[in-house]
């Protein structure tokens, strides 16, 4: 992408050029997940922290800047959701999309997608059958796609 070679300038104008070009939609994209405001800024200021620390760590010719934007921010949301796991998950994080789905589907959504366990990592520590978690997570996202129909 032609825009993201303008990360190859300086640290401070790379770091501001990203914000400019994609800190409104990454705003959006942590307000989906937790669904209040200063939650959400905070962890767009502590993503961008995050970037300028590793800056230099990145290889910014292969890299996609919304991809690498959006994972920064995953790793903020999974300290976010860490906080929050001695709460209810739909009370901790109100999302219209969770609060369709059954206690189990949420539960196994939230630790793969939000906590980045994978399937079998979560039937272990659920001592549920791997099959079953797979079609939990499965039925999750049935409800995304219906909800996203309507």
């Amino acid at each position: 992408m032609k825009q993201d070679q303008a990360l190859l300038q300086t640290k401070p104008s790379s770091i501001h050029h990203l914000y400019d070009a994609y800190g409104g939609m990454l705003l959006g994209y942590i307000y989906e997940v937790v669904k209040d405001h200063a939650i959400a800024e905070d962890c767009l200021v502590k993503t961008f922290s995050r970037i300028a620390q590793k800056f230099n760590e990145i290889n910014w010719t292969d890299t996609n800047a919304w991809r690498l934007l959006q994972n920064f921010a995953k790793n903020e949301l999974t300290a976010f959701h860490k906080v929050a796991e001695n709460y209810e998950v739909s009370a901790a994080l109100p999302n219209a999309y969770l609060d369709l789905m059954t206690d189990e589907q949420r539960l196994v959504f939230c630790n793969v997608y939000y906590s980045k366990n994978t399937t079998a990592q979560l039937a272990r520590q659920l001592s549920k059958p791997d099959v079953e978690v797979k079609q939990l997570l499965k039925a999750a996202f049935a409800v995304i796609r219906r909800f996203n129909g309507r």
